[in-house]
């Protein structure tokens, strides 16, 4: 049985981490913060993302401190050029580090990356949006899928596409399918226009909004349920992004930096 609280607070100097220790066996999932890189201000400073005008080989000293600190090759990681679509893509071995050293990638546009290659590292980046994790057992092995769920991408459907992705491409079947949401905006701080919260109220729960302002992690969990998940294996990190100054907010700060989730299955 997972346990109930079973994200992991890691102080690993100068990193700060948590890890997400109800993952499928064989999988890690990590969720990194702010602290122990070397980006400077506005981005200081362990900015993960190269497209929010950082210097670039700030970014790649950041990303491979992570994987040093992790036992993980960053030019192993394959990350996607995200935009706030639904596109989800299976990565093949061909694509292995795609996105690993620069802002291009061949995965563009994609919000979601699924895996069953041993030593590949998914990493996507945050700054307010909801990261969820999935990681499944299936008959051929595990598998991971690290999904971007911004309000625009979680209105059209991407949690629920990701899911039924990873069932339908790696066999994974809603007993072994684990999922973890990560650090993100929460209720107290993300406040919209009345037309935005009109549009979510209707599309999600209702209770999911309060006022203007609206709950994207409970949305997301209502998302995954709606998905055929267990509601016991989904678990959620009650962290604001906006609130906490360890983390980044684009709400928050504007000009900002981008901490990441990152999952893979081990070799």
């Amino acid at each position: 049985m997972a346990p109930e609280d079973p994200f992991v607070q890691e102080d690993w100097k100068p990193l700060l981490l948590w890890r997400f220790t109800a993952a499928a066996p064989g999988t890690q999932v990590y969720f990194t913060s702010r602290p122990g890189g070397l980006s400077r201000v506005p981005y200081e400073s362990l900015n993960l993302g190269f497209h929010v005008g950082d210097e670039p080989e700030a970014v790649r000293e950041n990303r491979s401190l992570l994987c040093s600190t992790l036992g993980l090759d960053a030019q192993e990681i394959t990350s996607p050029r995200q935009r706030h679509t639904t596109e989800i893509a299976v990565l093949e071995k061909a694509d292995t580090g795609s996105g690993a050293t620069g802002e291009e990638s061949v995965f563009d546009p994609c919000d979601g990356l699924i895996t069953m290659l041993p030593g590949a590292p998914l990493l996507l980046h945050f700054a307010d949006c909801v990261p969820v994790v999935l990681t499944a057992q299936t008959d051929k092995g595990p598998a991971v899928s690290v999904v971007h769920a911004g309000r625009q991408g979680l209105m059209d459907g991407i949690v629920g596409k990701a899911v039924s992705t990873l069932m339908s491409e790696t066999g994974a079947t809603r007993d072994w399918i684990t999922a973890a949401i990560g650090p993100a905006i929460g209720p107290c701080c993300y406040e919209v226009d009345e037309d935005t919260a009109i549009a979510f109220r209707k599309r999600f729960n209702p209770d999911r909004v309060s006022g203007r302002f609206l709950d994207l992690k409970q949305a997301v969990v209502d998302e995954l349920v709606a998905a055929t998940l267990w509601r016991d294996n989904i678990f959620v990190l009650e962290i604001c992004t906006a609130c906490n100054d360890r983390f980044y907010s684009y709400r928050r700060d504007g000009v900002t930096g981008r901490h990441g989730a990152i999952a893979w299955i081990e070799s």
